[in-house]
């Protein structure tokens, strides 16, 4: 699907000393990351020589589409910048009145986010000439228009609100995800109120893909973002996933694994462990998860009492000492790497939920028993570089959750 936006609202680019001017566009109604851009400006200005022209996406990746080009000539008159055109712009003259291929490349930003505020940033290098940024268009080609998302049943404890970059196959995900954990679950939680004036009487996750790392590396990153009082139970949380990696997952059939999984940080798992003082020996070569439910559980997967959980010994932030050992437990859900086959949301991972404060139904557990030795070895589990693909749950520019004050509770 292709739409034009445009906006023309008229901005000075002063005479007076170097300056830049940026106009905003808001894109919105798609739901795939973006396949192809065109650009059209039109600026009047007296010496186009003195001007370096950037696009900038909603996630702060630029472009340049021109630099100081033209010399003492007059004007970008609708210039338009696609990749596939015959002419670089180098090659044109003011008032460069025709398609150029832009300095930069539009393809990078091939795959990254559709919707959101795209910017046009118009930078002036030298005194004297000045003039103004009349409007300007941007043509985006990408999936949609994405349809909105079904309201969660009355019933559900888990809302998603989807940002850009997902397409309604990857939303219909995450609504597999929800309705599972919804099932895990069975606490009714007090309604709050957001500090937008919102109220939220479960808890709402924002999901959305951008670009983390590329292919192959982090999958995604998430956690609560507010925490009822007293309980530290999540109000709201947010799940960001790699589009490099995403598609990629969906064809492999690894996507509701890795969601249902990144769903679980948010609930706490992992995130909220030390907020409860349910680590011992952290920084250590054997830290452990001290929950009664949890522990319990686990003496039953290896036949003795109750016994602390070893958690993740290695790795760096987000995933040492936020998921279960992968040495110990495989491929049991929430170890920090995604394994091949089946990953089980397990009974030790849901008694960790009840440690942390939720009402559980065990029975909504997935079948799953300690690996062998000879088991972990053929999951690549000591492989060296890792086979597997890591989730960092501290990730990147992740904030601390905040917690609620006491008069946000809803009577």
């Amino acid at each position: 699907m292709r739409q034009l936006f445009q906006s023309s609202t008229p901005f000075t680019i002063s005479a007076q000393g170097r300056s830049v001017v940026r106009s905003a566009l808001e894109v919105t109604g798609f739901g795939g990351p973006v396949e192809a851009l065109g650009v059209r400006i039109n600026v009047e200005h007296t010496y186009t020589g003195d001007l370096v022209v950037v696009l900038e996406n909603p996630v702060g990746d630029r472009v340049l589409l021109l630099s100081n080009r033209g010399g003492s000539g007059d004007d970008l008159a609708f210039t338009t910048f696609l990749d596939n055109a015959t002419v670089p712009v180098g090659s044109g003259s003011a008032p460069f009145d025709g398609t150029y291929r832009p300095e930069g490349r539009l393809a990078a930003f091939n795959g990254g986010i559709a919707n959101g505020t795209w910017q046009l940033l118009i930078a002036d290098t030298a005194d004297q000439d000045g003039g103004t940024l009349l409007g300007w268009e941007l043509e985006v080609e990408a999936a949609g228009p994405a349809p909105e998302p079904a309201p969660p049943a009355s019933n559900s404890l888990i809302a998603v609100r989807f940002g850009g970059g997902l397409t309604p196959s990857q939303r219909e995900a995450f609504s597999v995800a929800a309705a599972q954990w919804s099932t895990v679950i069975t606490s009714r939680l007090p309604a709050v109120r957001l500090n937008d004036g919102r109220i939220v009487d479960g808890i709402e996750i924002t999901a959305s893909a951008t670009r983390i790392d590329g292919p192959s590396g982090i999958l995604g990153q998430a956690g609560p973002e507010f925490l009822r009082p007293g309980t530290l139970i999540p109000a709201t949380g947010v799940m960001q996933f790699d589009t490099g990696d995403i598609a990629q997952l969906e064809q492999d059939d690894g996507l509701v694994d890795v969601i249902v999984h990144e769903m679980g940080h948010v609930l706490g798992i992992g995130t909220l462990w030390a907020a409860n003082g349910l680590i011992r020996g952290s920084g250590s070569a054997n830290p452990v998860f001290t929950g009664t439910q949890a522990s319990a559980a686990f003496g039953t997967l290896i036949g003795e009492g109750p016994t602390p959980v070893p958690i993740a010994n290695t790795g760096g932030p987000g995933t040492r000492e936020g998921h279960w050992r992968e040495s110990v437990l495989g491929n049991e859900l929430m170890t920090g790497f995604l394994n091949n086959g089946p990953n089980p949301l397990s009974a030790l991972t849901v008694a960790s939920l009840e440690d942390i404060g939720y009402e559980v139904n065990q029975a909504a557990a997935e079948a799953f028993a300690l690996p062998t030795r000879l088991e972990l070895a053929m999951m690549g589990v000591w492989a060296e570089p890792a086979s597997q693909t890591c989730c960092t749950l501290g990730g990147i520019n992740r904030l601390e959750p905040t917690v609620l004050p006491d008069t946000a509770i809803v009577s």
